[in-house]
């Protein structure tokens, strides 16, 4: 577990040199992967990993090494560059709306670490979405499995029970969870009901060209081009 969050972590700490150089970490992933000594899997950048397992295995064999006088370093970059990965994604968000957070209004497409799961045990949205409501944001979700669970862990967060709903009168939509509903939705419909269609892609589920297409001001993803 510590090995494979190390490479999620490598692979999105690539996506922010192709953000700087103007490269897509997509073409990049899929070269990698074409080495069967690395292969395909868990090279998808994104907001920083969560969930159950990676947080604890990696805080454990950092701690076992720490405790027999072996130091765990790669390891223990893997949870700094994760921990402030979720901040380079509080930045993103406030740089796609040009810092203009104070009262605005924000829809998020997901708040589980993953899809197909109700599961909030250190989901990157437990560390962006405070940030965002400390700025003076106003925040709206929709989940299909992860209300439950993070009502009580995001007290102030309104609730919606579909992407179009939850994107009435934004100023953004933020994807946090790859949900397939998400990946279904069409992109027109939201940033028609927007009152700033801009999209802050943190899971790389649409392309720029679609979300141009559909009308957004502004669109940002993981180590791709936007606009």
């Amino acid at each position: 577990n510590a090995f494979l969050a190390t490479k999620i972590t490598f692979i999105n700490e690539i996506a922010r040199l192709c953000e700087k150089c103007g490269a897509d970490v997509g073409m990049v992933a899929r070269g990698m992967g074409l080495d069967d000594r690395i292969g395909p899997r868990f090279l998808r950048p994104g907001p920083g990993y969560g969930g159950s397992c990676f947080p604890k295995d990696t805080s454990a064999l950092a701690a076992m090494g720490r405790d027999a006088d072996a130091p765990m370093a790669i390891t223990e970059a893997t949870i700094k560059a994760n921990e402030s990965r979720k901040n380079e994604m509080v930045a993103k968000i406030v740089s796609l709306m040009k810092g203009d957070i104070r009262d605005s209004r924000i829809a998020v497409f997901g708040v589980t670490f993953k899809p197909e799961t109700d599961d909030m045990r250190d989901a990157p949205a437990l560390s962006i979405l405070p940030a965002l409501h400390a700025m003076g944001a106003k925040i709206c979700a929709v989940d299909p499995e992860g209300r439950k669970s993070a009502e009580s862990l995001l007290p102030w967060v309104e609730w919606e029970t579909n992407p179009e709903a939850a994107a009435a009168g934004a100023d953004a939509v933020v994807v946090l969870t790859e949900w397939k509903m998400f990946k279904k939705v069409d992109l027109k419909s939201i940033a028609k009901v927007m009152r700033h269609a801009r999209l802050a892609d943190l899971r790389n589920i649409y392309s720029s060209e679609a979300a141009a297409d559909a009308g957004f001001q502004s669109y940002d993803s993981i180590g791709r081009p936007g606009f």
